[in-house]
């Protein structure tokens, strides 16, 4: 199932458990490749590939035809995340969001928008949600509460 030693991996099923996502680390190039297989753990594809960092966290969209993931990079040390989208196909790859420290990812339950958790942004930590359409984003704010520390935790509401 595997080409490479893995040194670190995760995996994670899409919604019908009819495909897993995995971060295959080959440690003698310190390339991260971000593959989909099938249930079987054939048919891998590789829809996405990095050079040192790491990617953290993988989300499905709720109908299992896109994935969300966050590389993260020290390199020259000052902290990098960028969030991108990519079709389970491998077609497509989109940078959806850049910031410094990205802790989750969730999907509208219609797939169309995705929340970005960024932890430790210049001016704080802050909820962002992305027309995945239009790639346009926005502060999540709700009128009375901090955009600091009053959205710990999100989640959509169907």
């Amino acid at each position: 199932m595997f080409e490479v030693e893995l040194g670190k991996s995760q995996f994670v099923a899409s919604p019908k458990a009819d495909f897993l996502a995995l971060d295959e680390f080959d440690e003698s190039t310190q390339t991260h490749f971000l593959n989909v297989v099938d249930s079987s753990g054939s048919n891998s594809l590789t829809v996405a590939q990095f050079t040192g960092g790491s990617i953290y966290p993988i989300v499905w969209s709720p109908d299992g035809t896109l994935l969300a993931f966050n590389y993260y990079d020290l390199t020259g040390g000052a902290p990098s995340a960028q969030v991108y989208a990519v079709s389970r196909t491998g077609g497509n790859l989109s940078l959806v969001y850049e910031g410094s420290t990205v802790g989750r990812l969730f999907f509208s339950p219609d797939g169309k928008y995705l929340l970005v958790e960024e932890t430790t942004s210049a001016s704080g930590g802050h909820l962002y949600w992305i027309n995945l359409t239009t790639l346009d984003f926005n502060i999540l704010q709700a009128p009375g509460l901090s955009t600091d520390y009053d959205w710990y935790a999100p989640s959509w509401r169907p």
